[in-house]
């Protein structure tokens, strides 16, 4: 089985209502959003993030 060498990050949100979304190699612009999201959009619990 292979290793996945690209970075993931995950937002959800804490208390998982749904929301997430999962990015793969971020861009800038990506990076940018990944860092001014502080809540969840839908029901503005804060997220929660996770990296590989």
């Amino acid at each position: 089985m292979g290793r996945i060498c690209s970075p993931f990050v995950v937002l959800e949100c804490s208390r998982e209502c749904g929301f997430s979304r999962i990015y793969n190699e971020p861009t800038e612009e990506q990076e940018r959003e990944i860092a001014d999201t502080k809540v969840c959009p839908v029901c503005g619990a804060p997220i929660r993030r996770k990296l590989f």
